[in-house]
């Protein structure tokens, strides 16, 4: 059996849920500003993104982080599956049932898709140039990323911020779809005003989630006046998302980008309007 070359630092179940009706993906490379069609194989991968090569003159498997991450790839998609099944028929304040099992295994993977990808490669390598004066080579970058995704503390810590937080659901039945990218956790601050991007998270800031065009998951710290948000738990929001509202979710995900912003559809006109503004205060609301 040929072994996998081209690792995705996104799942490709994710991906699908973005495709049109005919299983395209449509992405805008913010970088270029190109906008083109492509395939879930096709994009949020690299060739040998996660082997072991530190592991490999030993005589262990290279491949066993790629394995591993594909199986609890397909206990999430099951999962959410189920999820995406139920909320369109669900009624605000209804609850989405997780047992505590699958709430642990949804947090897990939100912890790991944070860690997983090429942005979090890039930061970390970053912070050892930095640190060091040195510049950090491929070989030693994906090195110190795999033992960064490995580490047993570093994981349980995220896992667990995540699994505590009080999870609330959106049903986005506007006009604009959600869009994910190729670094799809993101993270705001507790007034809004701010998204952010660190390995190590803001107090009181909450993760947004686009699970599909049409729903998103937001969990949120059990701690200042998110705490109020206890009686939601679980609950899909009583708030109506429009047009704005999704758009301003979506920026989240330009702003979290390496590079590719990923939709169903070709336009990608309000993110490529709010792409200039990262680092302004253009689209913060008022205090």
């Amino acid at each position: 059996m040929t072994a996998p070359k081209l690792h995705h630092y996104v799942p490709q179940f994710h991906l699908r849920r973005f495709a049109d009706e005919l299983g395209r993906l449509w992405a805008w490379d913010k970088l270029s500003d190109r906008i083109f069609r492509t395939s879930t194989g096709g994009i949020a991968a690299e060739k040998q993104f996660y082997r072991l090569t530190q592991y490999e003159p030993d005589g262990h498997d290279p491949l066993t982080m790629e394995k591993q991450l594909s199986e609890m790839e397909g206990e999430v998609s099951l999962i959410t599956d189920q999820w995406l099944e139920w909320l369109p028929q669900m009624e605000p304040l209804d609850k989405v049932p997780i047992p505590r099992m699958n709430r642990w295994i949804v947090a897990r993977y939100l912890a790991v898709q944070m860690l997983r990808t090429l942005d979090t490669r890039e930061i970390l390598s970053a912070m050892i140039q930095i640190d060091r004066g040195e510049p950090v080579d491929a070989h030693e970058a994906r090195e110190l990323h795999t033992e960064l995704m490995w580490d047993p503390h570093v994981l349980e810590r995220f896992t667990e911020r995540f699994r505590r937080s009080v999870w609330i659901f959106a049903r986005n039945d506007s006009a604009t779809p959600f869009v994910t990218s190729d670094n799809p956790v993101a993270f705001r601050s507790p007034d809004h005003r701010q998204w952010l991007r660190s390995l190590a998270l803001v107090p009181g800031a909450y993760l947004v989630f686009a699970m599909s065009p049409g729903a998103v998951l937001y969990c949120y710290p059990r701690v200042g006046p998110s705490r109020k948000l206890g009686k939601f738990v679980n609950c899909l929001s009583p708030v109506v998302l429009d047009d704005e509202m999704v758009e301003s979710e979506n920026c989240g995900q330009v702003f979290m980008a390496s590079r590719f912003v990923i939709s169903n559809r070709p336009d990608f006109e309000a993110e490529r309007a709010f792409a200039p503004t990262i680092g302004t205060d253009t689209y913060a609301p008022p205090i």
